[in-house]
């Protein structure tokens, strides 16, 4: 019995380290995970097809993330920067290493992401792509969105950077300002509206304020429970 205990621990014991070193490649290779998940989140992996995403899943370069109608998902990337996605949209990640430095970002497919990007690293920095601009930040807060006919970049710390890739018109976006980069080609910053301020601080909010409503319930007996229900405010 001691004899074919301690074959299986050997057979068992390869089998562990194996393990152990695949997750310790995907560790190192990954770009980040999901930190929140709240009603309809979903994603997708270059060899997984669209599946629910949990808290905790792994994301590398090649990740897509979603949400539905009233959802909304919180990425944390490696460096403890934050990437919020808002209800109906959707984003795919991106990273490579260039001369040791590792550069990130995300591809917006469409929809709301506010950011909280931890200042980054020299020759390091985090860029948000679309087909019409690309958007670079080393550090800042704020939101970027994709609309059908325009890109959307407001900045309420720190400075950012905007290129719109059909026209090559390219101009920094300091706090308290909001790049508009279109279809057309054209490049507009300005001062941002109260309206655009405010949504970006929602918007880049990653705590959301908690609420419970407490409801009392009877049974056909006549015993009193209570049902306590989790709400977020957003």
């Amino acid at each position: 019995m001691k004899a074919a205990r301690r074959r299986y621990a050997t057979l068992l014991l390869p089998g562990l380290l194996c393990s152990s070193l695949v997750a310790q490649v995907q560790e190192e290779r990954a770009i980040g995970l999901v930190s929140r998940v709240i009603l309809d989140v979903t994603r997708r992996t270059p060899t997984v097809d669209w599946v629910k995403a949990q808290r905790g899943d792994i994301l590398d370069s090649g990740h897509i993330v979603r949400t539905g109608e009233r959802s909304l998902a919180v990425l944390k990337l490696k460096d403890n920067s934050l990437l919020r996605l808002r209800e109906k949209s959707q984003l795919t990640l991106t990273g490579t290493t260039v001369n040791d430095a590792f550069q990130k970002g995300v591809s917006v497919d469409g929809g709301v992401v506010g950011f909280a990007i931890q200042r980054q690293r020299a020759g390091e920095e985090f860029r948000f792509t679309t087909p019409t601009s690309v958007a670079s930040i080393r550090g800042t807060d704020g939101l970027f969105a994709r609309f059908d006919s325009a890109d959307v970049f407001t900045i309420l710390t720190g400075l950012g950077r905007i290129t719109n890739l059909n026209s090559l018109s390219a101009a920094d976006v300091p706090a308290g300002f909001t790049a508009i980069s279109r279809q057309d080609g054209h490049l507009e910053v300005r001062v941002a509206t109260e309206d655009e301020k405010n949504a970006a601080a929602r918007a880049s909010e990653m705590k959301e304020r908690e609420r419970q409503l407490r409801l009392e319930l009877k049974n056909p007996r006549g015993e009193t429970r209570q049902l306590i229900i989790d709400l977020y405010d957003e």
